[in-house]
């Protein structure tokens, strides 16, 4: 009896010894060919990436913030082809937009904020002291640099496919209740920092920057942007939302406010934008079809407005809601800066639009649908049809290249970038 166990025992121990040596084989293969073998189970249970090698694009929330350029105005580069003119000073702070200590989450000031790289990142999550082993820290390394050579090697090749139109686009409500900015803050988590969003498993057909000229309308802007961000991303486009504030107490400029964000959020985005639409802060779209891109010719997207009966006031309005591409927008000098108070300055891009041979493309009524928000009317221009009058003579010498402004503050908030100017400088 006494025999027979010994000799299991015995045979158990080899076992074990067996077992042990196979599994340290098994390491030595993979610390000395770790980078070759890359699929093996060891692998997979050693190491885990630190971000998904399935999809090496370089999403918004990894990319530094582009630095704001500031160049004053010079008699060379008054040309608006070779260059733009515009002062920046930093020492202005009045914002009557809103308190960046009131938000969910605290805004990132531009100028002064400094995003960690990739490799900085992946430095501080490596240097965390482990208490792995000398041998197990040598067979991860082993197999981290593995990985990494292999996916800096398919990263350049792997590309993600173009997305596809939703199948169940169409009419959408329009919730116009009330509510406050910071709870809309909390909302919608796959929107990145400025309020830029690029579909998760798919590339974009279309690169879009949404300016929106503001002033005082601080409900207004927690409505907006709690209907116009779902409304989309269910477009499967690349966007960002950049909310244009006039500082200051003079007339509104719709148009050179939109002339600043066109500017500015080319200046903010790396490559820049190719799609622009102009829009008005109290228009909510009311069918996902009406889609938010640009085309040959410039768009008017908001045809069929509720408080006009979803009618079309008059065939040459271009007011509020519209999309022009780059090329469109530079070719037509951008809007004028002339038009101090309510009234005639989208009336003057459609003669710009039409004196550059463009002609106006609009969605069929039914689709071009828009829910308009209640607000007291702002003051009519009086010298609106004056300025309209002479239009033709100018429309060469008055737009982006005479545009002048102060960038106050650059703030990029949770669900949009703001962007607080001073153009108070009479053109």
């Amino acid at each position: 009896m006494g025999g027979g166990a010994s000799a299991g025992g015995g045979r158990a121990t080899r076992a074990l010894r067996l077992l042990l040596l196979l599994v340290l084989a098994l390491a030595a293969v993979e610390y000395l060919f770790g980078s070759i073998l890359d699929a093996s189970p060891l692998r997979t249970y050693l190491y885990t990436p630190l971000y998904n090698a399935t999809q090496p694009t370089l999403r918004n929330a990894e990319r530094t913030p582009a630095s704001l350029k500031r160049f004053p105005p010079t008699e060379q580069n008054m040309n608006y082809a070779d260059g733009y003119s515009e002062i920046t000073i930093h020492n202005l702070t009045t914002n009557n937009h809103t308190d960046p200590n009131n938000v969910a989450r605290k805004p990132i000031e531009l100028n002064h904020t400094k995003t960690k790289s990739m490799e900085e990142v992946s430095s501080s999550v490596q240097n965390e002291p482990t208490p792995t082993s000398t041998l197990m820290t040598k067979l991860l390394d082993g197999v981290k640099n593995g990985t990494e050579a292999i996916n800096k090697s398919d990263s350049a090749t792997v590309t993600l496919p173009m997305c596809e139109s939703a199948s169940d686009l169409g009419p959408v409500p329009a919730n116009t209740t009330d509510i406050e900015l910071d709870e809309v803050e909390k909302k919608f988590p796959e929107v990145q920092w400025g309020g830029r969003y690029t579909p998760p498993n798919c590339t974009a057909k279309h690169k879009v920057a949404i300016i929106v000229p503001y002033r005082d309308r601080q409900q207004h802007l927690a409505i907006f942007l709690n209907h116009m961000h779902p409304f989309l991303m269910k477009q499967q486009i690349e966007y960002g939302i950049y909310i244009v504030e006039q500082k200051g107490t003079k007339q509104f400029n719709r148009a050179k406010l939109m002339n600043v964000g066109f500017m500015e959020s080319q200046k903010l985005e790396p490559g820049g934008f190719a799609c622009f639409i102009f829009h008005d802060i109290d228009l909510l779209p009311l069918d996902t079809r009406n889609l938010y891109s640009c085309t040959r010719q410039p768009r008017h997207m908001s045809a069929s407005i509720d408080r006009f009966k979803f009618k079309l006031p008059y065939s040459a309005i271009f007011g509020g809601v519209s999309a022009m591409t780059l090329e469109q927008f530079q070719t037509v000098n951008g809007f004028s800066n002339k038009y101090w108070g309510w009234g005639g300055e989208d009336d003057d891009m459609y003669y710009r639009l039409l004196k550059k041979n463009y002609h106006i493309a609009r969605y069929k009524m039914s689709i071009a649908r828009y829910a308009s928000l209640e607000h007291k009317k702002s003051t009519p221009n009086p010298k609106r049809y004056q300025l309209l009058s002479q239009k033709g003579k100018t429309f060469g010498r008055d737009g982006l290249s005479t545009l002048r402004y102060e960038i106050v503050q650059v703030m990029q908030y949770h669900l949009y970038t703001h962007i607080l100017a001073n153009i108070d400088e009479r053109s």
